[in-house]
């Protein structure tokens, strides 16, 4: 795996590696595991490079595709949370970051951003105060985005944020193809027996019970909470940033 995303870096840079093709390999992950195994089983030679043309062709159709859908994902669950996590954690209502903390922040922002007004009590929080949480929010990326070097933490929160949310927006079409291996491999076996499938697994039932795992976890693994969750991480690191930028 190292090599491959090794060779991977040649042609793409760091954040798209990460989080737009890691998505796509780790949800074909178990194809190409497949691919190498009916190649060992059934000694035919054609079978490892064909599963790997194929996932190859996947690769460069789903990069692009995997984004478009986690985008999707994204706006589906920012509208259900009401606002973007990252203005989300400015609010006082929020308790992504303490009362004390948030204040300071809101005061640090106030005070190096021109035309900044963030309430620095709850009292004086209302609806406007989402504007103005958005734009001071917006500033901060474009400052992390412009500091990587030095930003580091924001940056990897981010890819994060990116790879778990690409990964939901292709987890059916993942799911799909677990399953469609798995129902070949089933119509493969004479007299299913589900004693064997437990006792004498290999080579039989192997790969049936393999992609059966696959698709548990993908459902179980990959979900709406874990892309809310490391959004909310990846917006709290943001936040934090507003105590090391320069004044402007």
């Amino acid at each position: 795996m190292d090599k491959i995303l090794a060779m991977l870096k040649n042609f793409c840079d760091d954040f798209v590696l990460f989080g737009r093709i890691l998505p796509v390999i780790m949800a074909m992950l178990p194809v190409i595991i497949y691919g190498i195994f009916e190649g060992y089983i059934t000694n035919k030679k054609v079978a490892i490079p064909l599963y790997g043309g194929i996932f190859a062709l996947i690769l460069i159709g789903m990069e692009k595709v995997a984004r478009i859908w986690g985008k999707n994902v994204e706006i589906k669950v920012y509208e259900k949370l009401g606002a973007n996590p990252t203005t989300i954690v400015l609010r006082y209502s929020d308790s992504t970051i303490d009362m004390l903390t948030k204040t300071r922040y809101h005061k640090y922002i106030n005070e190096k951003i021109k035309d900044m007004d963030l309430p620095t009590i709850v009292d004086d929080e209302n609806e406007k105060s989402d504007i103005f949480y958005e734009s001071a929010m917006n500033y901060l990326r474009k400052y992390a985005n412009e500091h990587r070097d030095s930003e580091q933490r924001v940056y990897q929160d981010l890819k994060e944020y990116n790879f778990w949310r690409n990964l939901y927006g292709c987890k059916w079409i993942a799911i799909i193809m677990y399953a469609i291996i798995a129902v070949r491999e089933l119509c493969l076996i004479d007299n299913f027996n589900v004693k064997d499938m437990f006792l004498n697994m290999y080579p039989t039932y192997v790969m049936f019970v393999f992609m059966m795992i696959c698709i548990m976890l993908m459902c179980i693994v990959v979900n709406k909470s874990i892309v809310k969750q490391r959004a909310f991480e990846y917006a709290k690191s943001l936040a934090e940033v507003c105590e090391r930028f320069v004044e402007v």
